[in-house]
């Protein structure tokens, strides 16, 4: 007598491809949103950056006058420079913190926070990014630093 053998009752091979597919569907969306979020985080330390630049700049038109009469020395006005940075900070909707060094070094340092867009939903964030920028007041005459 010969056997005859049956053929299996379902293809194993349709679950492995099922599971594969699910698989690396799984990965390449987390490797998007990783990619997203992550693309997200540069930009708003660019911001962050391009804010702390333009409040130091913004201090730095807070000059005394009266100093450079009297000694010919550059001083800033310390507390309108370091309210005009803060609001300058406050108006593209950041926060953060001015000094002003040697009266006429001006550090700004600005903070904002990220939000990720897709890592958000397992729990990452947001997140704190910083930028700070300094501006040193300079009085130059034909080329020359006075």
């Amino acid at each position: 007598m010969t056997s005859h053998r049956r053929p299996p009752a379902h293809d194993e091979r349709g679950a492995v491809v099922t599971v594969w597919t699910a698989v690396i569907a799984t990965t390449m969306v987390l490797v998007l949103a990783i990619a997203v979020d992550l693309s997200g985080l540069v930009r708003a330390k660019q911001a962050a950056a391009d804010a702390a630049a333009q409040a130091a700049r913004q201090a730095g038109q807070q000059l005394s006058t009266g100093t450079l009469f009297e000694s010919g020395r550059l001083e800033v006005r310390t507390r309108e420079a370091k309210t005009a940075a803060i609001d300058y900070l406050q108006a593209v909707g950041m926060t953060g913190t001015a000094t002003v060094e040697d009266g006429s070094n001006l550090v700004v340092t600005a903070q904002a926070d990220y939000q990720p867009l897709f890592l958000s939903s397992i729990g990452v964030g947001p997140i704190q990014v910083t930028a700070t920028s300094t501006v040193r007041i300079l009085r130059v005459q034909n080329g020359t630093e006075r």
